[in-house]
Formats: C-alpha cells, structure tokens, sequence
C-alpha cells in the first residue's frame, strides 16, 4: 500500500513537470570564467533533485559503512544470547529428565553470553552434584558468586543445599553460620540451621534458633515448644552419656516447669539420676507424673530404683498394675519390687506374665535370678538365661526399656 502511494505521487509529480516544460520550460544561464551553462528549468530542477538524491544515499552508505561493525557485533551478540536462552531451556529439562553430564554440558556451553548466568551455573552446580563431582560444583558456585550482585544469599542457600545432600554436615554448618551473620533473620536460613542443629545433636543451637523461627513464622508456638522440649532432652542425654552431673542439674533447674514436666524431659532427668545413684530423688518425680498420666517408660524406670519404704513403693506400683495389668512393664516392675522384697513366688508369676504379653530379654534375665533365688532347678535356671540372652541379641538392648 505505501509503495503504491508513492508510485502514484512520483507519477503525479512527473506528469506535473511535463505539462510545466511544455507550458513554460523556463531559462538558466550559468557562467564562471570562462565556462557557461545554459539549459531549461525544468532540466535545471530535475538535474538539482537528482544531486540532492544522489548525495543524500552517499551520505547514508558512509553511515552504513562505519555502523557496520556495530551492527555485526549487536547481530553476533544477539545470536548468542538466543542461543544462551535456548541452552538454558534445553539445559534445565535435561536436569529434570536425569541426564546430569549432558544437562551440565548444556548449561555451560553460553553461560558466559547470558543475560542470566546465575541460573546458567546453580543448574550446572546441582548437576555436577548428581554426578558426585564435588570439585565443580563449588566452581560453579564461586562463578555464580563472581557474575551476579547481589545474589550472596541465593547461591550461599544452593550452596548449603548441596552440602546437606552430599552429607558434607561441616561444610554446610560453616555455610549456614556464614549466611546467619549475613542476613540473621533469613527464614530459610534459620530453618536450614535449626534442621541440621538437630541431625548434628547440637541442641543449644537448636535452642538460639528457635525464638527467631518464631518471630518469622517459619514455625508455628506448638513446634517451637516441641522442639524446645527435644532440645533440652537431647541435652540430657548428653550431660548423662558424658556422667556431667552438674551439667545435668543446671539444664533442668533452667528448664521451665511446664515443660520439665513432660514425659520426655523427666525420663530424660531420672535416667541420669538413677545412673548417680539418685533413685530415691527420681522416685517422688515418677509419681507424681503417674499420679495423672501413664508412661511405660517411667513405669520402667521406677522398677530400676530402691525407695527407703520398699513395701510403699511396692504397693504403689501394684495399685498402677491393677489399672494396667496387662502392661508388660509394670508387670516387670512389680516382678523386680517383688524380687527385692524377696517375695519370689508372687514375683515368678508376675514376670511370667509380663513375658506371656510381651517376651523381653531383661524379663527372662530377671525371672532367671528369681528362680536361682528361689533354688529352683539348675537347668531350669539356666534355660531361662538363654533364652534372656537370645532374645537381647536378636532383638534390641532390653536394659534401655521401652
């Protein structure tokens, strides 16, 4: 259509200077020394439109000329930068379909002339990982940290991800830390490091971590709680496996009282009193929880004890079997409170019951001392330990309890 509208003006504008030159076609003399021109105008203008023409397309090829390598380099980066956009594409389907060696090939081979490199080497690093190549991966790391401003936290994250996967727990620990004093209240962050906290046994860090969860809603009140109380737990279980005594009172004098009396956190306390020889102060914790709750595990652990009145700890103990009587460890309890009381008759049946609900290597190892006791048969006697034995080895360690 435009080429239509400027065919049809330059036929008009043409017809319109031939029926000029027939009507009048005018004079121009031109003289310089002794040259001379003379012709019509309307030679004259046609001539002049021609030069304007004429000089204006010379003008416009030596702009041409000069923009040519600009214009070879825009094209050649242009191309590059389509074939970046294709390679990333192509790249990161690869790494969904589980082809890691071609998908990092992919990635890399115009990661340099993307618009995005970072997304070019955190896919390349995650596919180097898939092929246990430790050594690249964090190369493409420290180039996705050189290229891009700005994205310390986003390639730190990937980073410590990575670690995690590897099972590298050290690496990814320093990585999280580094990250923390970069941004303290990264919500990923924290929850990163209070996961791996946890998997390490590094309970305290569990706890410096926890208050900042839940200001970032990154865990709910009941969670916070939770972990708090697994915290402490493990703790415990530290300060008891390393014989810390007095680290084992400190963590539950500043523990709070709610929380010191859930099951977890006083079974924890009293294993460790009981393995210093603390049993009567276990005693009166252990009752006081059954008095409203039940536990086998606390139930276990008050037949491990020795109250100063024996019979009032015995009877105690009965009073919960007769809510419980089909409960394999109050029946082992009372089997052992029985045992110490020397009641051996009433203890033999009560441990072969405990054995008939559930068998367990410490019941057969008990009933066994209570027939020797008792001068049952040799044989006997010594049957059941086997059988006591067996069961410990094929099974589980009975003298952890329930």
């Amino acid at each position: 259509m435009k080429l239509l509208v400027i065919i049809v003006m330059a036929i008009t504008i043409g017809g319109g200077f031939i029926w000029l030159a027939e009507f009048e076609p005018g004079y121009v003399f031109f003289q310089y020394q002794g040259w001379s021109v003379e012709t019509s105008l309307i030679v004259f203008v046609v001539i002049f439109v021609l030069f304007i023409i004429a000089s204006y397309a010379g003008l416009r090829s030596i702009v041409l000329l000069k923009q040519t390598p600009e214009n070879i380099t825009r094209w050649q980066s242009s191309r590059r930068l389509r074939r970046a956009n294709k390679s990333l594409t192509l790249g990161l389907i690869t790494l969904e379909e589980g082809r890691w060696a071609e998908a990092e090939r992919l990635l890399m081979r115009y990661a340099g002339h993307s618009e995005t490199p970072l997304l070019h080497y955190l896919a390349a690093a995650r596919a180097a990982q898939k092929q246990k190549a430790a050594e690249r991966r964090d190369s493409y790391l420290r180039l996705a940290h050189e290229t891009t401003d700005g994205a310390d936290i986003a390639v730190g994250v990937v980073q410590a991800e990575l670690q995690l996967a590897a099972n590298q727990k050290e690496q990814a620990l320093a990585t999280l830390q580094h990250l923390r004093e970069m941004s303290p209240k990264h919500p990923y962050v924290l929850q990163l490091l209070q996961e791996l906290y946890s998997e390490m046994n590094e309970w305290q860090g569990v706890k410096d971590v926890l208050p900042d969860l839940r200001k970032r809603n990154v865990l709910g009140r009941s969670d916070v709680k939770l972990l708090s109380i697994e915290a402490t737990v493990g703790q415990l279980e530290a300060a008891t496996a390393k014989q810390d005594w007095s680290g084992l009172s400190e963590i539950w004098q500043q523990a709070a009282t709610k929380p010191r009396r859930s099951e977890a956190m006083l079974n924890g306390y009293v294993i460790g009193l009981i393995l210093q020889g603390k049993g009567k102060e276990a005693g009166p914790l252990i009752e006081a929880y059954m008095n409203k709750d039940w536990s086998d595990r606390l139930v276990y652990q008050y037949g491990l004890i020795q109250l100063e009145d024996q019979e009032a700890q015995l009877a105690r103990a009965e009073k919960w079997m007769s809510q419980h009587n089909e409960n394999p460890w109050i029946l082992l309890t009372v089997g052992r409170l029985l045992k110490a009381n020397k009641q051996w008759v009433k203890a033999e049946a009560i441990l072969r019951e405990s054995i008939l609900y559930e068998p367990s290597g410490e019941a057969y190892q008990v009933l066994a001392e209570v027939l020797a006791s008792k001068g049952g048969n040799d044989i006997q006697v010594t049957e059941v330990y086997q059988k006591g034995l067996a069961m410990m080895l094929s099974h589980y360690d009975a003298s952890s309890g329930p």
